[in-house]
């Protein structure tokens, strides 16, 4: 699939629920996820992919979970959802809590996955 089908689409099959994008290249050696916008944004006619599956924010929390499993917490409280998280950083432990976003989830993810989410 080259830049102008992926983007055609992914915007037929998009969903409001939808927003990150899982793809790989056609010699299917390489797996990537984003948010959708940003990869559409970086997207470019000449870029060939071998396919794409779009992922909810649950589907993408599942993975989070999944491969971090007790170091992410997902809270709910009146003032919105969060995520707790516990990483090793360069100085020890830390705790982070931030607001349930896509970015955030992401973030974590690609952290955890060391950016290499085949790997993992």
């Amino acid at each position: 699939m080259r830049g102008m089908e992926v983007i055609q689409a992914l915007d037929k099959r998009r969903n409001d629920e939808h927003c990150f994008v899982t793809w790989w290249r056609k010699e299917n050696d390489f797996l990537d996820y984003d948010l959708i916008d940003r990869f559409v944004d970086t997207m470019r006619l000449s870029d060939e992919i071998g396919g794409f599956d779009l992922l909810t924010m649950d589907e993408m929390w599942e993975k989070v979970a999944q491969l971090s499993g007790t170091r992410v917490t997902l809270v709910h409280d009146k003032d919105g959802d969060r995520v707790k998280w516990v990483h090793k950083g360069k100085t020890g432990t830390h705790v982070n809590e931030c607001a349930y976003t896509p970015e955030t989830v992401l973030e974590i993810f690609d952290v955890e996955t060391k950016g290499n989410p085949v790997d993992s």
